[in-house]
C-alpha cells in the first residue's frame, strides 16, 4: 500500500510512540490521535495507514482529509516526457541548496500517456492529447478516473479544473470554439454539461488556465485580448483585462495570485504581472520584473522562456527555464543560479512541464464518490 512513498520506513517520532504501544493508542481520545497525526509529515502519514485500522480509517474520514489539505504546504509536480512524475517538496529560500539532486517525496508512473494541465486540492488534471482523454489522478491515493471527451471535434479545445468556494465541489471545464463551454463535476453519477458562454465567443484563447480564488481564467482574443474567468460555484463568465497587449501571454498560479507573463519580451528583461488584490471591481496588476544574465543560460540569449513557479518572501523566484532547467533568481543580487534538483533530461527533444501541487489524501471513490475509479 506504501510502495508509492519515497521513505519506506516510519519516522522516529511514530517508531518511539503509539506505533509500539497499543495500550497507549487505546486510551488516548480520538481526537488526540488526529491532531498528532496531521502533525506528522506527507510520507509518515501514508505509513500510519498501514500499521492499524484505527488508524486506516482516521485518516481516511473527510474531516481529516479536509484539515490535512488545509494544512498541506505545496509541492511541485513534474513530469519529464509522457509518463513519468516526480512530486518534490518546495523548500523556502533559505533551505534551498542549489546544484544538489534532490529526491522526491512521491514518484510513479502514470499508465496513460499524458501532459500536466491544471493542479487543484492534491488532484492532478491531465490530458492525452491523442486520444482525446482527459485523466484525474492523486498521486497521493494513487487513484485516477478517466473522463471521456463531450464531442469528438478537432484540435482547439482547452481545459480548466476548480473546486466551489461553498459547495466545494470541483469541476473540470472544456471550452471550444464550436460546441462552446462543457462542465463535468467529479461527484457520482456526473455527466458532462453544456453551460452558456458570453455573447462574443473569441476566435482565439489559450490552452493553458490558471485557478486562482474559486475562478478559472484563459486569455482570450476578441479584437483585443482579454481574460476570461469561469466562477465554477455559479458557472457564469465574465471577463476583465489582461495587464498588457500580448499575444504570446500565459497566465500561471503563483501562490494566491494570478499571474501574466509576457513571453514576447525575449531579448529584453522578462516581466510578471501579478493581480495581488483580486477581489477589487477594478483588477489591478502588480509588475514585477526580472534582469537576466546571458551566462546564467549558457550563452544563449535567443529564447529565454520562463515559467514562474514560486515568489519567495525576500522577492526571490523559483522559475524553469525554456522547460529544461530549474534556476533561482535572487532578487537582491540580480542573478540567475541553477538548481541541480532533477539532473539532466536523457533525451533532448523532452520538456519538464511542472505545476504546484498541494498533496493531500482525497479520494476520488471515497469522499467524492466517483465511479469507475483506477489504481495506478
Amino acid at each position: 500500500m506504501c510502495a508509492y512513498i519515497c521513505k519506506n520506513e516510519l519516522s522516529n517520532e511514530i517508531k518511539q510512540g503509539l506505533a509500539y504501544d497499543p495500550k497507549m493508542m487505546q486510551d488516548l481520545p480520538p481526537e488526540i490521535i488526529t491532531d498528532i497525526l496531521l502533525r506528522l509529515p506527507l510520507e509518515s502519514i501514508a505509513a500510519c495507514k498501514c500499521v492499524c485500522k484505527p488508524w486506516l480509517n482516521v485518516i481516511e474520514t473527510d474531516d481529516f482529509v479536509k484539515s490535512h489539505l488545509s494544512k498541506s504546504a505545496p509541492a511541485l509536480a513534474v513530469s519529464e516526457g509522457a509518463q513519468r512524475f516526480n512530486v518534490f517538496k518546495l523548500e523556502d529560500e533559505h533551505d534551498l541548496v542549489y546544484e544538489q539532486e534532490h529526491d522526491p517525496i512521491i514518484k510513479f508512473d502514470f499508465p496513460r500517456v499524458s501532459r500536466i494541465c491544471v493542479s487543484v486540492n492534491g488532484l492532478l488534471l491531465l490530458k492525452d492529447y491523442f486520444v482525446n482523454h482527459l485523466y484525474v489522478c492523486n498521486p497521493v491515493t494513487r487513484e485516477f478516473i478517466e473522463l471521456r471527451e463531450p464531442h469528438d471535434l478537432p484540435w482547439g479545445d482547452c481545459y480548466g479544473f476548480g473546486v466551489g468556494k461553498i459547495s466545494g465541489k470541483h469541476k473540470v471545464v472544456r471550452l471550444h470554439p464550436k460546441s462552446g463551454c462543457h462542465v463535468y463535476t467529479l461527484e457520482t453519477g456526473s455527466s458532462w454539461r453544456r453551460v452558456e458562454t458570453p455573447p462574443s465567443f473569441s476566435d482565439w484563447y489559450s490552452y493553458d488556465s490558471a485557478f486562482v480564488n474559486g475562478n478559472i481564467h484563459w486569455i482570450v482574443s476578441d479584437k483585443k485580448h482579454h481574460i476570461w474567468c469561469f466562477d465554477v460555484e455559479t458557472e457564469c463568465f465574465s471577463i476583465f483585462s489582461a495587464p498588457i497587449e500580448a499575444i504570446t501571454g500565459k497566465l500561471y498560479t503563483l501562490g494566491d495570485c494570478l499571474c501574466f507573463y509576457d513571453v514576447e519580451g525575449l531579448e529584453e528583461d522578462n516581466v510578471i504581472w501579478l493581480l495581488k488584490e483580486y477581489e477589487q471591481v477594478e483588477k489591478r496588476w502588480t509588475m514585477v520584473d526580472i534582469i537576466l544574465q546571458e551566462e546564467a543560460f549558457h550563452g544563449i540569449v535567443a529564447f529565454n522562456y520562463f515559467h514562474p513557479i514560486k515568489l519567495y518572501t525576500n522577492g526571490d523566484r523559483l522559475l524553469l527555464w525554456n522547460e529544461k532547467r530549474f534556476k533561482y533568481y535572487c532578487d537582491k543580487e540580480r542573478t540567475v543560479r541553477e538548481i541541480g534538483w532533477f539532473g539532466e533530461l536523457e533525451d533532448d527533444g523532452e520538456h519538464i512541464i511542472c505545476i504546484t501541487l498541494t498533496p493531500s489524501f482525497l479520494s476520488l471513490k471515497r469522499n467524492l464518490g466517483m465511479e469507475n475509479v483506477m489504481s495506478f
